[in-house]
Formats: structure tokens, sequence, C-alpha cells
């Protein structure tokens, strides 16, 4: 799978723009192009990736169950919002694939 083209996780014709897409998604969609998402989605991946290792450092100076445990928290949070800030992204850019009409155009150009 990749950032361009992700791997489609429905197929059921009850499936639409309003119930599979989160509102972050939908929202995500009509505010950046698809090009803009995309590189968007390449800085989360980074930040995803930062985040972990941070959590990972975090763990691994624990020394019994409540030493750092504020920190391990603190880091565990990030790594959810950056993770679930990616799949928002994913489901934009799958809104500009599949429903261009719900998605912002590029706009300008030569007419």
């Amino acid at each position: 799978m990749t950032e361009t083209s992700p791997e489609r996780q429905y197929g059921r014709e009850d499936v639409d723009y309003t119930t599979w897409y989160s509102e972050w998604a939908r929202r995500l969609a009509k505010q950046h192009t698809a090009d803009e998402i995309r590189s968007l989605l390449g800085q989360a991946g980074a930040d995803v990736a930062r985040a972990a290792a941070s959590h990972g450092r975090a763990i691994a100076a624990t020394t019994s169950m409540t030493s750092q445990s504020q920190r391990r928290a603190q880091t565990r949070n990030v790594v959810a919002a950056t993770g679930e800030y990616r799949i928002a992204l994913r489901g934009a850019l799958e809104i500009h694939e599949l429903f261009p009409e719900h998605a912002k155009a590029i706009t300008g150009g030569a007419a």
C-alpha cells in the first residue's frame, strides 16, 4: 500500500461519503487540495514516527509502575493524536479520489 493509493477498507453499498468518513476527514478534504493533503500526510508520518520513538524512550526510562507515569501518559497521548490526524488525512485523500464533488479543487491556472 502506498500513500498515493491507500488500500480501500470497504466494498459495501451501504457505506458512502456521509457514513464512512469522519467529520475531521471531510473538513480536511474541503480545506486542502489533494497535493496539500499528500504533503501533510508525509509530515504526519514523520510526526508519528517521532512521537512513537519518544514514547518508547519514556517506557524505557521507567523503573517501576509509577515512575515516569506522567511522561508515559503524555507521550502516549501524542502518539494517539498524531495517529488519528494521519488517519483523517488518509480519509481526506480518499474523499478527493472517490468523491471529488465534496473536496477542494485546484483553483487558478490558465483560462
